[in-house]
């Protein structure tokens, strides 16, 4: 009896000389329970894969966020390869190699047309493997919503919005991403209302606790700068302390830089605001 498929496996079915219509069904079967086994097992494999890569490559931005995000983009890859597979042997017992190929060519062409955004969706993701945009627990804004990534996979990006909704984001349609995860620096910058008729004497405090935060807030990047961003003088005058802090610590040095200023004018008996 014929092998269409040159299988081993086919010849061992073929042994117990059950009907060719059995036999292609069990070998069928065969191939799937394979591909299930191959699809349990995958994200075994693959971590360990990505791990090694990181390390060879030598890559200190693949931290264990990244090595997540890339494992499971790589399992969702190795899964649709594997289950492709499945379904390309299960069909060359029942058609020749010269139609297989125009059937998958038509088919091909069938499911471009007729899911274009799906496939659009999948080959994103499948760049996402090359690109670093973003990884999972990292902060970024997609179509102007700000949250945390929960899950990459090859079709879509989920994210957690602070007041705790799920956006769930199709990847052929990310076209910018604010990453905030990935800054160098914050601004701690505090702003300060005064009399114009005290503008030396407020001047000379304000310069006096940029020297001391520089000395006492270890988040400073650099020494706070004092300008005045407006340029507009009336009765009062709006002074502004420019201070770059440590990526994610401005609010703690704009507190520390509130706390000295308003020490510092009450002591010199300048009214804050008028």
């Amino acid at each position: 009896m014929n092998n269409p498929s040159g299988s081993p496996v086919f010849d061992l079915f073929a042994a117990f000389a059950l009907p060719l219509f059995v036999q292609r069904l069990l070998l069928v079967l065969f191939y799937f329970v394979v591909a299930w086994a191959l699809v349990r097992l995958t994200p075994y494999f693959v971590r360990p894969l990505v791990r090694s890569r990181s390390h060879f490559m030598r890559r200190a931005a693949w931290n264990e966020r990244r090595v997540t995000t890339l494992t499971g983009l790589m399992v969702d890859l190795v899964r649709v390869f594997v289950v492709l597979l499945a379904i390309i042997f299960s069909l060359s017992l029942y058609v020749d190699s010269t139609g297989l190929f125009t059937f998958l060519g038509l088919f091909s062409a069938a499911l471009g047309l007729s899911a274009r955004p799906l496939v659009s969706d999948y080959f994103s993701g499948m760049i996402f493997l090359f690109e670093d945009l973003y990884t999972i627990g990292e902060k970024v804004e997609i179509f102007g919503v700000e949250g945390t990534v929960e899950d990459i996979n090859l079709r879509t990006t989920h994210m957690r919005a602070p007041s705790g909704e799920l956006f769930v984001v199709p990847n052929s349609e990310i076209r910018h991403v604010r990453n905030f995860a990935r800054g160098t620096f914050s601004l701690g910058t505090v702003q300060v209302d005064v009399k114009s008729s005290r503008l030396d004497e407020v001047s000379a405090v304000l310069n006096q606790v940029a020297v001391a935060a520089a000395a006492t807030i270890p988040e400073l990047i650099a020494p706070p700068e004092i300008i005045s961003a407006d340029g507009v003088m009336g009765a009062q005058t709006r002074f502004t302390l420019f201070a770059k802090t440590e990526y994610g610590k401005g609010p703690v040095v704009r507190r520390k830089l509130l706390q000295m200023i308003h020490d510092a004018l009450t002591e010199a008996g300048v009214e804050v605001g008028g």
